[in-house]
């Protein structure tokens, strides 16, 4: 749980960082909607981010990491640092109006908190935070679009020999270590 304070705190750094950084306008926070800063990052207790301001605090935490652990790489093998924080902060924004609060008691005995919002399910998360940014007028290259659509993948047999795929694995490490982090 987050209280209040810190949840409007984090609405303001991903917003302030995001304007700086060139992924948030005025046309994505309209499209996120009000509801995006209190937004669970998951739908339950079990998991990480079921709660309030959850998505927004899990996104920071994931470019955090994401900085931190590209920072102790060898310079050579360092991946652009603007890049890192365009695509951890728009990463996940496809959640924003993903869940919705449980209405059964029975669910939420069980940690449920949260259940899918079914008119937002054509798109899987990554689709839809590409379609929000694009949708905003907001530029992102092959590299970047490539790693919010496949950073879950597997990359342990592959040779990350492209942009695309050492930032889609840096933005998995990052995520993985955020999601160890809020449990």
């Amino acid at each position: 749980m987050l209280i209040k304070e810190k949840v409007i705190q984090n609405a303001k750094k991903f917003h302030d960082t995001g304007v700086k950084i060139g992924v948030v306008n005025d046309a994505l926070m309209s499209m996120l909607g009000e509801g995006f800063i209190t937004a669970p990052c998951t739908t339950s207790t079990n998991m990480y981010g079921a709660y309030e301001g959850g998505l927004i605090n899990h996104i920071l935490n994931v470019t955090k990491y994401a900085i931190t652990i590209n920072s102790n790489l060898p310079i050579d093998k360092q991946v652009d640092k603007d890049s890192i924080i365009r695509v951890s902060l728009l990463h996940q924004i496809g959640k924003s109006n993903m869940y919705l609060p449980q209405d059964s008691d029975w669910h939420k005995k069980r940690g449920e908190m949260y259940k899918f919002n079914n008119d937002n399910l054509s798109l899987k998360t990554g689709e839809r935070s590409v379609f929000y940014a694009l949708k905003s007028n907001i530029e992102l290259n092959e590299d970047e679009v490539y790693a919010i659509l496949n950073y879950n993948n597997d990359f342990g047999s592959s040779e990350l020999n492209n942009k695309g795929e050492k930032l889609a694995s840096l933005l998995k490490v990052a995520n993985l270590t955020a999601m160890i982090s809020d449990k």
